[in-house]
């Protein structure tokens, strides 16, 4: 509990902790007397950081893995980038395409967690997504289900994945 409530605080004053040694400068950033004595220095978070902890990290968790009902990012997402139909499905998700952030902020945020969170899954000629191919594509409304269901048999066809159960989501009882 106590970890989750630094956490908290340090996302919300938008800032990771690097405690990796000494300050690098004489003093420290850290408002706090006891804290400041440490050397403890705090590193601004870069803003696609900052989008992923502001509108996915809720759900998805601060590592790309959370609750068992929710898609894990973290060793799969990757997987999706390796068909067009696939890249599209990543950007049509509803929380994806209806979110409020610009296409360009958009893209920069699948990029980045993309390169986080699944680097390794990546097919060796990804493509970055462009602000111009988030708009585009986050027009289409689709059926979450039956789009992720497609996608995994076609990426099964093409021998991107071994199986479906490499992207499966586990059987949840919420009731």
């Amino acid at each position: 509990m106590r970890q989750l409530a630094a956490a908290l605080a340090l996302a919300l004053a938008g800032s990771i902790v690097n405690a990796s040694g000494p300050p690098a400068s004489s003093g420290s950033n850290v408002p706090d007397v006891e804290t400041r004595s440490s050397g403890l220095q705090l590193v601004p978070m870069p803003r696609t950081a900052q989008l992923y902890a502001t509108n996915c990290q809720g759900c998805h968790g601060e590592f790309g893995s959370s609750a068992a009902e929710i898609p894990t990012l973290a060793g799969r997402v990757g997987y999706f980038t390796r068909i067009p139909e696939g890249r599209r499905y990543l950007v049509q998700v509803p929380n994806v395409a209806l979110n409020t952030n610009s296409d360009a902020d958009i893209a920069a945020v699948l990029n980045w967690l993309l390169a986080t969170y699944s680097r390794a899954q990546l097919p060796a000629d990804f493509k970055p997504y462009t602000a111009s191919e988030v708009g585009e594509l986050r027009r289409a409304r689709i059926d979450v289900a039956v789009s992720r269901r497609r996608v995994i048999d076609a990426l099964v066809a093409a021998g991107q994945i071994p199986s479906a159960d490499v992207l499966a989501l586990p059987h949840v009882v919420l009731y």
